[in-house]
């Protein structure tokens, strides 16, 4: 039996997960703080390393048969040279080569990405993008991360950024975003808008969770679910942001099916709804019509099955292609 090992590092949380390459199953997974990994203390490889190995002999797999590491980080990457060029919500992988240096500690290829793009793949190849051949995966979480599956094949442009929909200017002159930019959607609608606003919804006695990282977005969801009016008024206009952020990707490239994820999704998931509403009252009438907007099958496992995906993709990306490659791990219907 060979395995393909999936790394996916968030900002707040990173999931490592081994799966069975034939039946496309993970086997086991596990999650760790980010910060707890990451400290900046030693080196991103070998902690990476270490924790990879860790995993295996505690699930009692031998290291052995790995064929592959796919590895997704919240940041632009430089997939050719395996490195990580910048990662705005976790700056101790800025510039990091974690690819070619975690390989050359395991012994075994190590593939880098963009952690949306190996979201979408998973999506695509082991969940609700199944039998599409035109889909968006957007993730609202810390930040806010898309993918694109076009014609059958994993999208991401000239020199491999395309899809930072998070970065798609949504209000002029708008709030400064960590791009450098001001205005991006991922400031309207993500963990880190959410607890800005919170600020401003809560008063002193009630800000108890904000000194913790992204405790405000956590806050505002909690409230909204006791019925807080203004914490559900927050939550309504991020998600009218995204649904309106999403309107214009919907014009521009009329995808069949959107998938909506990501933990303030997934722990508010009425924003699907109201993000759906207003594509569906704004959108194009014939891009509109066949579309679908729905939530991750896969949830917290999305982005580790599509670097175990990643894996099994790059063995023959060189012999037929990727768009072939890919209709051979998962036929469109």
């Amino acid at each position: 039996m060979s395995y393909a090992f999936g790394v996916d590092i968030g900002a707040t949380r990173t999931t490592l997960a081994v799966m069975d390459l034939r039946e496309h199953r993970i086997l086991a997974h596990q999650r760790v703080m980010s910060d707890y990994l990451f400290t900046g203390h030693r080196a991103p490889s070998a902690v990476l390393y270490e924790a990879v190995t860790r995993f295996m002999a505690e699930q009692d797999l031998e290291l052995d048969k790995i064929v592959g590491v796919g590895v997704g980080v919240p940041g632009v990457v430089d997939r050719a040279e395996g490195a990580v060029l910048t990662c705005p919500n976790l700056h101790v992988l800025d510039g990091v080569p974690l690819a070619a240096d975690t390989a050359a500690r395991l012994g075994v290829p190590v593939y880098l990405d963009n952690n949306t793009n190996l979201i979408c793949l998973g999506e695509y190849v082991c969940g609700a993008g199944r039998g599409v051949r035109d889909m968006a995966v957007v993730f609202v979480g810390s930040g806010l991360g898309s993918g694109l599956i076009l014609d059958g094949k994993l999208y991401e442009g000239a020199d491999g950024a395309a899809a930072e929909f998070g970065h798609t200017i949504i209000v002029a002159n708008g709030l400064p975003c960590t791009c450098g930019a001001h205005g991006c959607l991922e400031m309207y609608c993500s963990g880190k808008a959410l607890s800005a606003v919170a600020e401003k919804v809560f008063d002193a006695r009630e800000r108890f969770m904000l000194g913790s990282r992204f405790g405000g977005a956590r806050l505002l969801i909690e409230q909204a679910s006791f019925g807080h009016d203004g914490a559900n008024r927050a939550l309504e206009e991020a998600f009218t942001y995204l649904g309106l952020g999403l309107t214009s990707l919907v014009n521009l490239l009329n995808p069949r099916l959107i998938v909506l994820g990501g933990g303030i999704v997934f722990n508010w998931p009425r924003g699907v709804d109201v993000a759906r509403e207003v594509v569906m009252r704004e959108a194009l009438p014939q891009v509109r019509e066949k579309l679908r907007i729905e939530i991750s099958e896969l949830r917290d496992l999305a982005g580790v099955s599509g670097g175990a995906v990643l894996v099994a993709l790059q063995g023959r990306l060189e012999l037929i292609g990727q768009q072939e490659a890919l209709a051979e791990l998962w036929p469109c219907e």
